[in-house]
Parts: C-alpha cells; sequence; structure tokens
C-alpha cells in the first residue's frame, strides 16, 4: 500500500478512534446490544428470544458477545469492543472508495471524503451502530456488479444482507446490472439471498415465532424522516415530546411502508425496462435516496446509508446531505440520547437549542434527499453516472 492511500486510512482510524474513546458509555443502543449478549452469554443461545431487543440477522449477535466476552476477561471494555466492529467496516469502505479511484470509478477525493465524514464519525464512533458494515460489503457489490464480476458481487450482496438486511434492496438493481437475463438474474439472487436463509435456519427451526416477532415485527422509529419531522414539529407547538416508537405512529408506518415500497418497485422497473439510464452505483443510491425520501420512522443511522455510493461521485447534493444530516445527529444526540455525545443530559434552554437542532436538520435532510433523488432521476434519461472502467 502506498503512503497516499494509506494517509486516509490512518486519519479515518484516529478520527473513530477519538469519537470511540471519548464517546465510551453505555448508553443507547450500545445498552441494548449488551443486554442482548447478557442473554447469549448468561441465558440463552438465541437472540431472537429477547423481547423487542434483536431485529437483525444473527452475525452480529456474535460480535455482542463477543464484545462482551472479552470484556470479563478483562480486555477492553464493552463500549469499546462492541464499536471496534464497524471502526474496521469504515476503514474497509475508505480502502473500496480508494480502490474506485484507482479505477477511475471515483475521484480521488472520495477516500479522504469518507474518512474526514462527520456523519460516519458520529453513527460509528460516538453512537457505534454498525451499518457500516453492511454498507461496506454493498460497496463492494456495486463496484463488483459495475466490473461485471456477477457472481462475486452476489456473495459480497450476501454478506451485506446476512449482517443487516437493508442491502437486500439493492438486490434488483444489481441482478440484472449489465442487461442480464432473467436467468442470471435469479442465478444472482439465490447467490444474494443464500448467506442469510442459511445463518437464519437454525433459529427459525428452533423458535420460528421469535424470529418472526423480532425480524418482521420491527417498523422503524420516529426519530428521523417525516414522522420524525411530524414529531418534532408536535414537540414546538405542544411542548410535549411524543413517543417515537412505531406502534404510536401506526398510520405513518403503514403509509411508509406502501409509499416507499411503491417507489422501490417503480425504480426497479424502470430500470430494467431502460427507461432510466442508471448503472448499479446511480440505481442503489437512488432507491437509498428514495427510502430517506419516503419513509417515515427512521433511526439515526440510517442517514449514513447514502454516504459512500454518494461519495463516488461527490457534488453539491452530498454535501448538504453532510451538513444538515450532521447537525439533525449532532441536535438529536444532544436531546433525545443524552449521554451518547456528552456524559450529563442537557437541561433548560441548551436542551432547547439542541431541540431545534435536531428538528431543524432532520427537516432540511428531508428536503435535500427528495431533491437530490428527483434531480437523480430527471438527469438518468440522458446519462449514466459511471464511466466506464477497466478490468484489472
Amino acid at each position: 500500500m502506498t503512503r497516499a492511500a494509506a494517509a486516509p486510512l490512518v486519519v479515518a482510524l484516529a478520527l473513530r478512534l477519538a469519537a470511540l474513546l471519548a464517546c465510551d458509555r453505555v448508553v443507547a443502543d450500545v445498552a441494548r446490544y449488551e443486554r442482548v449478549a447478557r442473554h447469549l452469554l448468561d441465558v440463552s443461545w438465541n437472540p431472537y428470544t429477547t423481547e423487542r431487543l434483536y431485529p437483525y440477522p444473527p452475525p452480529w449477535a456474535a460480535a455482542e458477545a463477543a464484545a462482551l466476552w472479552l470484556e470479563r476477561r478483562g480486555v477492553g471494555s464493552f463500549a469499546v469492543n462492541v464499536k471496534l466492529p464497524a471502526v474496521a467496516a469504515d476503514l474497509g469502505i475508505v480502502a473500496l472508495l480508494g480502490r474506485a479511484a484507482s479505477l477511475g470509478m471515483a475521484p480521488g477525493a472520495a477516500p479522504w471524503l469518507y474518512a474526514l465524514h462527520p456523519v460516519s464519525v458520529l453513527v460509528t464512533g460516538a453512537h457505534g451502530q454498525f451499518d457500516a458494515i453492511p454498507l461496506a460489503f454493498l460497496l463492494l457489490a456495486v463496484l463488483l456488479a459495475a466490473r461485471g464480476q456477477a457472481g462475486a458481487s452476489a456473495l459480497a450482496l450476501g454478506a451485506g444482507i446476512a449482517t443487516k438486511s437493508f442491502p437486500v434492496l439493492a438486490l434488483p438493481f444489481l441482478a440484472f446490472a449489465g442487461g442480464r437475463s432473467w436467468r442470471a438474474a435469479c442465478r444472482y439472487a439465490v447467490l444474494a439471498l443464500a448467506p442469510g436463509a442459511v445463518l437464519l435456519a437454525p433459529f427459525a427451526l428452533a423458535d420460528l415465532e421469535a424470529v418472526r416477532r423480532e425480524l418482521f415485527g420491527y417498523g422503524g422509529i420516529a426519530d428521523f424522516g417525516w414522522a420524525g419531522v411530524a414529531r418534532g414539529a408536535s414537540w414546538l407547538a405542544t411542548g410535549a415530546l411524543p413517543r417515537s416508537e412505531a406502534r404510536f405512529w401506526p398510520t405513518a408506518s403503514l403509509v411508509s411502508k406502501g409509499v416507499f415500497l411503491a417507489a422501490w418497485a417503480a425504480l426497479a422497473l424502470a430500470v430494467r425496462a431502460r427507461r432510466l439510464a442508471l448503472d448499479p452505483r446511480a440505481a442503489v443510491l437512488a432507491v437509498l435516496l428514495a427510502f430517506a425520501a419516503s419513509y417515515g420512522l427512521q433511526s439515526a443511522q440510517y442517514l449514513l446509508w447514502v454516504v459512500p455510493f454518494a461519495l463516488l461521485q461527490p457534488g453539491r447534493a452530498a454535501a448538504w446531505h453532510a451538513l444538515c444530516a450532521a447537525a439533525g445527529l449532532v441536535g438529536f444526540y444532544l436531546f433525545l440520547a443524552p449521554g451518547v455525545l456528552v456524559p450529563v443530559a442537557l437541561e433548560g434552554a441548551a436542551r432547547e437549542a439542541a431541540g431545534w437542532l435536531w428538528l431543524a436538520g432532520s427537516a432540511a435532510t428531508l428536503v435535500v434527499c427528495a431533491v437530490w433523488l428527483w434531480r437523480l432521476v430527471d438527469d438518468s434519461s440522458t446519462k449514466s453516472l459511471l464511466p466506464e472502467t477497466r478490468r484489472v
């Protein structure tokens, strides 16, 4: 590895370790991870027998258990240990963007932009969410698909789906990339879906109802998205903050699912019919933007999803998203997740200012994603957004 390629990796690692060590408290999602880890080490091997604690495919449970197992043996603390795999995945994304740049698939600044990206540093280093892991696999799948390596792309996508299920949204776009036939697309889909199915099988055989409840009963959280904005507006109007769980937003949850699924299907059909000239990178960015713009109940970490794909061809929209999303996240952590960024909860005027920042950042991010999606789709009828690349 050259010094130029290593430099953004070193900076990315330093920033995330600094955030991790400054925010090493067991709060918010990290506290839920620890509860799952205790269940796995002390109660049962099956994370799905917890109550509303594990809405993920199986692999992350192993990371949670390993983090606590190490702490119990005097190696690190749980809050630090459990964030390290996501930090490693962030470094992987930096490396992949650097590789893409060397192949002419991204600008040379792309790895630096991700290394310095405030949303990535906040979500991975401070919050401790692990979305960088499936995103790294999804990015690898996209880059491989763009170069015509279907089998390897499918396996990379399968690894992403097996870690956290949202990369499945990219399946129709990557399966048909390059004009593949239905037969080839079906082979791609089997390869991509098999790893997750195999990993889930023992848990489904042990307790199918628990798997169904945990994986498919999760409807989101109204922290971001249009329901999150409505929640913030209600707080401003009444002084009382509504609960965020999906059961308190049944209509918003139902409408979100319907609208997004319709948008997802429309994009997939339009790309398949060549009505939209979206290559794999642009298609995946479009579907993630459609989710960001249409799904009402979004957690903080969802704001990271579009970032790696936006940086393959960064522009004004990516910059605005970074600014607005980072502002919304800082406001959210200070207002609604005390302990993530600061050890003591804010009070009085400081807490109210954080609430305003959360609401303004959330609303602005929503607008940016909607406009960005519209422009991407509008432009796609005349050009593809990734240049052709050479094989290595």
